[in-house]
């Protein structure tokens, strides 16, 4: 299969003289191996990079950003601060260990009616990559051919601001993919500065890229159109974009009336506190290791004009604290509520075409969407 005459397969076997390098990479592609392994017993050099650092990013001066907000009089948290520090890492695994699963094998079946490909996986916002792993693992065993240097045909990127939710993201993603040998690499920074450090996944040859944005974190950003136009501007025609996303009921058309079918608001009704509640202290996280959890208040509010797609609304989490100076109020988390159609139309005016969805999760209406650069 390697096309080597009978001399040069016995010369290899008995002298023990090294074969030359094309004879090493023939051999390797018919057995399917590297031919760096084959020749030295070697790793693939690429494979020591399983940690990266985006240029510019430190999460010491995020710590002393998060501090000057809190010392201030008040405002807007961005979300990812919600465990940016272990305690608030540990919750919100506490918290998402017990969700949903998502259809995340549909989503792997339709990525492969695009083309079984060498692919990489870029998880943005990965937290502890549950869901992104199970993607991975779902591609992984459709046994698509190595790519054209024998590397391994899928390779998963993880990508966060917390160092917390990225070592244990590695730590499951590893484990659950070392059978398939996919190699996992995890990248410390803030996938809204995409384009600064997209080179360390994209450089790889021929692959086609999957990006996901999962565990709502699309209702998170300031603005999700941007977001397309100037994060994912190293995406290709053919990559991919898995999203998922929080639905809205359509049978109320006020949105403060809407409230009411918040999961959030019923905690609340019941009484919920930052002291009684998993949820509402992970929420309330980033004030209450500040100030304290005595005298906090918490509550929620729906915003109608928040967001730049069509029909869309966000509810809002809240936390007061009367304090020697006054008293403030800060926005801790938000999480925007969609129309499927206005959302899928949206994004395919940048470019971004559905081309699967699914719905999930009945007790929070959800979809999980695919969508193809074109």
């Amino acid at each position: 299969m390697a096309e080597l005459s009978l001399e040069a397969a016995h010369s290899i076997e008995t002298t023990g003289r090294m074969p030359a390098i094309d004879t090493c990479e023939r051999l390797a592609r018919v057995v399917r191996v590297s031919p760096n392994w084959l020749a030295y017993g070697a790793e693939p050099v690429r494979r020591i990079f399983n940690y990266r650092k985006a240029p510019g990013f430190t999460g010491l001066r995020r710590a002393a950003d998060l501090d000057a907000t809190l010392r201030g009089e008040g405002g807007r948290i961005d979300h990812s601060f919600l465990y940016s520090d272990p305690l608030g890492a540990a919750r919100y695994i506490d918290l998402v260990r017990s969700a949903r699963v998502m259809p995340v094998r549909e989503a792997a079946d339709a990525i492969l009616q695009h083309g079984s490909i060498p692919m990489a996986v870029i998880a943005l916002g990965a937290g502890n990559a549950q869901q992104e792993s199970a993607l991975a693992s779902a591609l992984a065993n459709a046994k698509i051919p190595a790519d054209v240097d024998g590397e391994a045909s899928i390779e998963l990127f993880l990508v966060d601001s917390s160092m917390s939710l990225l070592s244990e993201g590695y730590e499951l993603a590893t484990e659950q993919l070392a059978s398939f040998s996919i190699p996992v690499c995890a990248i410390e920074g803030d996938f809204n500065r995409l384009p600064t450090f997209s080179d360390m996944f994209s450089a790889r040859g021929p692959r086609r890229k999957v990006f996901t944005l999962l565990g709502y974190t699309v209702g998170n950003l300031d603005n999700e159109l941007t977001f397309l136009r100037d994060c994912l501007i190293c995406a290709n025609r053919g990559d991919l974009l898995l999203i998922d996303a929080v639905l809205r009921d359509d049978v109320e058309r006020d949105v403060q009336a809407s409230l009411k079918h918040d999961p959030m608001a019923k905690i609340l009704a019941a009484g919920g506190t930052v002291k009684t509640n998993k949820l509402i202290s992970f929420l309330a996280g980033p004030v209450a290791r500040h100030y304290g959890e005595d005298s906090l208040e918490v509550g929620i509010r729906a915003v109608s004009d928040s967001g730049v797609i069509p029909n869309s609304y966000s509810v809002e989490f809240w936390v007061s604290i009367d304090t020697p100076e006054g008293s403030k109020q800060f926005v801790t988390a938000g999480w925007r509520r969609y129309q499927l159609k206005p959302l899928c139309a949206a994004f395919e005016r940048l470019g971004w075409k559905a081309v699967e969805k699914w719905s999930f999760n009945p007790e929070r209406p959800s979809a999980l969407v695919l969508f193809q650069r074109q």
